[in-house]
């Protein structure tokens, strides 16, 4: 053991040199800051116990004390500004910032340990109104903050861990329906040439409402060969840049709309909120909520254009990449509106087997530049189809015969085939 103060030559302040065991490898050299013995000794006792007490467990560390005393604010100011640098969108971090603090100021947190179980669990109670998937967020929310606090040091456990997220009943969250073709059109001639951009743009590119705010001018090349968008990484929701290309109803209505100033200036400078949607839906005379309860609000652009390239028959795995999906379930269960799937022509296209005579001549398939060979019947009865053969009698003309079938010999590789009417008259 390790354990003296000393002054070092030149120096007037004396240190102290501790270690409890060799086992612990590096001395604690610490600064007693001041120049007198006594008072030395005296810091040197209570650093002693100090140490002894966090080795048996009697006392936190205290790089733990000292986080435990600092308000929870600068912590979380902490966490977002480590957050910013490893590049998380400005949403996102709004969203984390707004969650906790409504929590830190609800629940009345002002320093880590203020943050219990129960504390939470009070708080869901008194806001039962807020749906279920909202409660789940704030609680994952202040669980982030937890455990960046855990990784950093800051804390020895996460008192929230053992509470349950609350379980989210599909009936009661939002349902959105897609648009028909007839209450997007009725959209379109109730909006000026700046919305209607916007909305033809949402509704054939499947591009968030967040991510249509963030286009620059920069980022839509019109007057390439095939006209494309460009988004940029830092305004999708995974992080990723995409290309897409653009649609001729946008390229037509975005050209009319002319200079929209700088490159750096936003693309559409009077982006509509909410409750403009609204007012235009009200104005073309299309529900917001239906019958059913389903809304269309702005994120219903993008259901529709997932909608739209499921009935046109694009494969699931495309419009999976289309909508920057990573899990094909979301594309097929969550984005697709199957009130507007065509349920009627895909029953139609069943063959019927009441009437099969009647499917035949729709169903054969004829080769591009090519003629269908008539049929020949052989003496089973099954029907076959095989290429005329010219015999040079009749050039252009030829017998049909079925492949291994020449004069008498019928069987396949010269094998004659049996009569047994001729056999049975010779008898």
């Amino acid at each position: 053991m390790i354990d003296f103060i000393f002054k070092p030559k030149g120096s007037r302040i004396w240190r102290w040199k501790f270690r409890q065991q060799s086992e612990d490898g590096k001395i604690t050299d610490i600064s007693l800051e001041t120049p007198d013995k006594r008072c030395a000794e005296k810091r040197q006792e209570e650093l002693r116990k100090e140490k002894l007490f966090e080795r048996d467990g009697l006392l936190m560390p205290k790089p733990l004390r000292e986080a435990a005393q600092r308000e929870l604010s600068n912590h979380l100011k902490d966490f977002l500004g480590d957050l910013r640098r490893r590049g998380k969108s400005d949403k996102y971090l709004a969203n984390l910032e707004y969650r906790v603090g409504e929590l830190t100021k609800s629940c009345h947190w002002s320093t880590v340990k203020d943050i219990t179980a129960d504390s939470f669990q009070t708080w869901r109670r008194q806001n039962d109104g807020l749906a279920a998937k909202t409660m789940n967020d704030y609680l994952e929310a202040v669980r982030c903050l937890l455990g960046w606090l855990i990784k950093n040091g800051r804390a020895q456990c996460n008192p929230l861990q053992t509470v349950e997220k609350v379980k989210v009943v599909e009936d009661k969250t939002r349902q959105r329906r897609a648009f028909t073709t007839a209450e997007f059109c009725r959209l379109l001639d109730a909006v000026p040439k700046n919305r209607k951009a916007i909305y033809l743009m949402a509704i054939h590119t499947g591009l968030r409402r967040s991510e249509l705010a963030g286009l620059k001018p920069s980022d839509i090349h019109l007057n390439a060969v095939v006209p494309f968008v460009q988004v940029r990484a830092s305004t999708t929701k995974n992080g990723k840049a995409v290309t897409m290309r653009l649609h001729q109803d946008v390229v037509v209505a975005l050209r009319d709309l002319g200079s929209t100033g700088s490159s750096d200036e936003p693309m559409f400078s009077h982006f509509p909120r909410i409750e403009r949607f609204r007012r235009d839906l009200k104005l073309a005379g299309v529900q917001y909520r239906d019958d059913a309860g389903r809304v269309a609000d702005f994120h219903s652009l993008r259901k529709t254009f997932c909608t739209n390239l499921a009935n046109a028959g694009v494969a699931s795995r495309v419009a999976m990449t289309l909508m920057r999906h990573s899990d094909r379930r979301l594309t097929d269960k969550v984005y697709t509106d199957e009130n507007l799937l065509g349920k009627s022509s895909a029953i139609e296209a069943i063959p019927s087997y009441a009437n099969p005579a009647s499917q035949g001549a729709s169903q054969r398939m004829v080769a591009y530049g090519q003629t269908e060979s008539p049929a020949v019947t052989l003496s089973g009865g099954v029907k076959t189809t095989e290429n005329p053969v010219n015999t040079g009698e009749i050039p252009g003309l030829a017998p049909y015969v079925t492949n291994g079938q020449n004069g008498n010999n019928g069987g396949s590789g010269g094998a004659r085939t049996r009569n047994l009417c001729r056999d049975r008259a010779a008898l």
